[in-house]
């Protein structure tokens, strides 16, 4: 018999008893006797868990990180002063209806409860000086919107911009580094704006590590919806494997949230109420992957005036919105800077004083908007049907929504704004604010969002890839390349009858239909000479699975890292490649990355490689180094090398850096796979950190609907964000190994396994 350890406590705010049951992982399990103090219960458990972690975020949105983290927060703050985004969220909050108001309004007494309890704080107060403040409900929604705003197409447009305006028009068209959606490109030449572009990705660099995504060089995410007609259960299943930078804690936190109206279970940020990417509620489930839709336009934006008060409009010179911004530095001199807006929206590069500077237009601070009035109604909501309704008022940021329901049913459906744009041209670049020419016309009406239910094939498979063939409604000139997406179609596509453990295990599926495509290309290469030929032929015989202890992936991923630049680097420029090879912010990877898939899509046509080289003379000078390098890694013997000796997690506390003697890291995980592979295990292309994974799965959620008792779920980490607890990453090596932990529902958590029960009253 489970011995249970109870408490309990009195807190102001609530209406009646709350329940907080812990189960053998630490996950809460709220239970209260109305909506109300269902969501106080969530915001106090959240707090237990994840107080620094919130604080974190809330102080990033507002533009306070560096009250904590000192001058290295500075780069952060500076971005999101600029974005205004504290103004946006309170804003939102101001628009939501009553009963949205009072969930948020909820979840922040329940946090508040929590600071008022007298319980010890994080060590990271300790470590930094400074103290909790109290949490209010727009709190919630400026950290959604910082774990989102650099989500968009933001980062891609500035790094095709700087690329564009080092290498010419010319050679920039020939960079295919992804099917262009729209035929005409405006930039304005010359050397100021070039240098513009420098200081715009330079800014976004040095801001990006506290902004939350630290290298998302290969982001994206899966999930899949089988329908019961293609499994042997006769009942469909919905599985996600989401994809983040590897945040510490887990960008996801585990939580279960219980009253007469609902019992929803999944994963959520802490700091934020309900359940908007994944969830169950015991009729439906959900998950979502980012749709990489164009929802971001960045603007060139022409300035007059000492301190640049007018900007040049369509119809002459408009009054500039200036205000002046002061940034404390724990440790240092408080910092001043001036913040411009246009009708554009906030000026996030450059110094209007110049006479030019880049604003950005973002459907999540271009107006007060209410898109959380839906999240409540996705917690009751009893089929996919009512799933899909609720999200009407979605905004940002534009998801793949997958879902399937205990009445068999599965289905799909692209949320959140899109623009209507009056050109193509900002849909690659960025475009002269002062024509006129690229505004914004309106957004695509909700019943124009692609939808499908129960499609014919009997399944739905997202990887961040192309939503529709064709161009009506635009959704994006930019998406991840195909490796993922094509790997899923090929798993479901065969028409079988699929059982369960089978369509649930593809969350650790490690084979690279990129990879593949080399071996099947180097097998009519060749042959050549000494090392170059080695390694031909132990890629050329290769199955492209990236297995973990094999010493194929080893070799693949130093042969990947040279064939994009010996394919590239001549065409491109030494210096253009360096920079966009740094890794110094995430578009940059994202260009590369779509340069080299744009090659691998037509390598079985055995096309020249771009520029004049040959495929002879690039494939002997990648071969022979990759080679080279594995043997300097593995030894001469390569039955002895092993792709996981060099390919592990390097999770990053944001505040390691600054107290390395803390203990705040997470123990190294070596996994297999790449960013190619359904397992994503992406890393940066630069060899700065050689292959240490720098995006990976953060969340994994499996329902099978003929089994709803065992629905399960695992993040790399644990649910507390505190390093001294035991709950800290005890889900790590499960997770390693592609297993997961009961999603316990219920009332009766603590009798699977052991726990603790904290009551709350009132």
């Amino acid at each position: 018999m489970v011995t249970e350890e109870r408490d309990e406590l009195i807190c102001a705010g609530l209406g009646e008893e709350v329940t907080i049951r812990r189960d053998r992982w630490g996950v809460a399990h709220i239970a209260a006797g109305n909506e109300t103090d269902a969501w106080f219960g969530q915001g106090f458990a959240a707090a237990q868990d994840r107080l620094w972690q919130m604080e974190y975020d809330r102080r990033r949105a507002a533009g306070r990180w560096a009250e904590a983290a000192g001058p290295a927060g500075l780069a952060a703050d500076q971005m999101a002063r600029r974005l205004d985004i504290a103004r946006a969220a309170r804003a939102d909050l101001d628009t939501m209806d009553t009963g949205t108001r009072e969930m948020f309004e909820a979840y922040a007494r329940g946090v508040n409860a929590f600071l008022a309890s007298g319980a010890p704080l994080p060590p990271e107060y300790g470590l930094t000086g400074v103290l909790p403040e109290p949490w209010e409900a727009w709190h919630s929604v400026a950290l959604f919107k910082i774990r989102h705003v650099l989500m968009g197409l933001w980062q891609w447009k500035m790094a095709a911009g700087g690329l564009l305006a080092r290498v010419g028009p010319e050679t920039w068209a020939n960079l295919h580094f992804l099917s262009p959606v729209g035929t005409s490109v405006i930039l304005p030449p010359g050397g100021a704006v070039k240098e513009l572009f420098e200081h715009a990705n330079e800014e976004i660099a040095a801001a990006a590590e506290h902004l939350g995504f630290l290298s998302e060089i290969e982001a994206g995410s899966n999930s899949w919806a089988v329908h019961g007609s293609r499994t042997t259960t006769g009942k469909p299943m919905a599985c996600n494997d989401s994809h983040r930078a590897l945040d510490v804690p887990n960008a996801y936190w585990q939580v279960e949230v219980a009253c007469p109206d609902f019992d929803v279970s999944g994963a959520t940020f802490a700091g934020f109420p309900g359940f908007p990417h994944f969830g169950f509620n015991g009729a439906v489930a959900w998950n979502i992957t980012h749709t990489q839709a164009d929802y971001q336009d960045l603007y060139l934006e022409k300035f007059e005036g000492r301190d640049a008060e007018r900007y040049l409009s369509v119809d002459g010179w408009r009054q500039t919105e200036r205000q002046v911004e002061t940034i404390q530095v724990r440790g240092s001199d408080p910092v001043t800077m001036d913040c411009w807006q246009t009708a554009h929206g906030p000026v996030v590069h450059g110094d209007p004083r110049s006479g030019m500077a880049i604003a950005l237009k973002y459907t999540a601070l271009e107006r007060p908007k209410a898109p959380f009035n839906g999240v409540r109604a996705m917690t009751r909501a009893k089929d996919i049907h009512e799933l899909f309704a609720a999200q009407e008022a979605w905004v940002d940021p534009v998801n793949n929504l997958v879902a399937a329901d205990t009445s068999g049913n599965i289905g799909y459906m692209v949320r959140g704004e899109i623009p209507i744009r009056a050109s193509k041209a900002g849909r690659r670049v960025p475009v002269p604010g002062w024509t006129g020419e690229h505004e914004w016309t309106g957004m695509v009406r909700f019943e124009q969002l692609p939808r499908s239910v129960n499609p014919q094939e009997g399944f739905i498979a997202t990887a961040n890839q192309r939503v529709i063939a064709g161009d009506e409604p635009y959704i994006s000139a930019y998406f991840a390349p195909p490796g993922r997406a094509d790997r899923l179609v090929e798993l479901l596509g065969t028409g079988e009858t699929l059982a369960p453990e089978t369509v649930a295990s593809w969350q650790g599926d490690t084979t690279s239909k990129p990879a593949r495509t080399w071996a099947r290309f180097l097998r009519r290469q060749g042959p050549f000479e000494g090392d170059a030929e080695r390694a031909r032929t132990m890629l050329s015989g290769w199955d492209g699975n990236l297995r973990a202890d094999g010493g194929e992936g080893l070799l693949y991923a130093y042969f990947r890292r040279n064939v994009t630049r010996e394919l590239f680097a001549p065409v491109a420029g030494e210096k253009t490649w360096a920079w966009l090879t740094s890794e110094r912010h995430p578009g940059l990877g994202r260009v590369v990355n779509g340069l080299l898939a744009d090659v691998v899509a037509h390598l079985d046509e055995d096309n020249e490689p771009p520029g004049a080289r040959t495929w002879g003379g690039v494939l002997r000078a990648a071969l022979k180094g990759a080679w080279e390098s594995a043997t300097t890694l593995g030894g001469n013997d390569p039955a002895a090398w092993s792709w996981d000796a060099k390919h592990a997690t390097g999770s990053r506390h944001p505040l390691s850096a600054e107290f390395p003697e803390a203990g705040l890291d997470p123990p190294r995980t070596p996994l297999g796979g790449d960013g190619d592979t359904l397992q994503a295990a992406g890393y940066g292309i630069s060899g700065n950190n050689d292959f240490v994974i720098s995006l990976t799965s953060v969340y994994r959620q499996v329902v099978d609907f003929a089994d709803v008792k065992g629905v399960s779920y695992i993040i790399p980490g644990g649910v507390s964000g505190d390093p001294r607890s035991p709950h800290f990453a005890d889900q790590l090596p499960l997770w390693q190994r592609h297993a997961r932990i009961p999603m316990v529902r219920g009332k009766d958590p603590v009798g699977n396994g052991g726990g603790t029960v904290l009551t709350l009253r009132p």
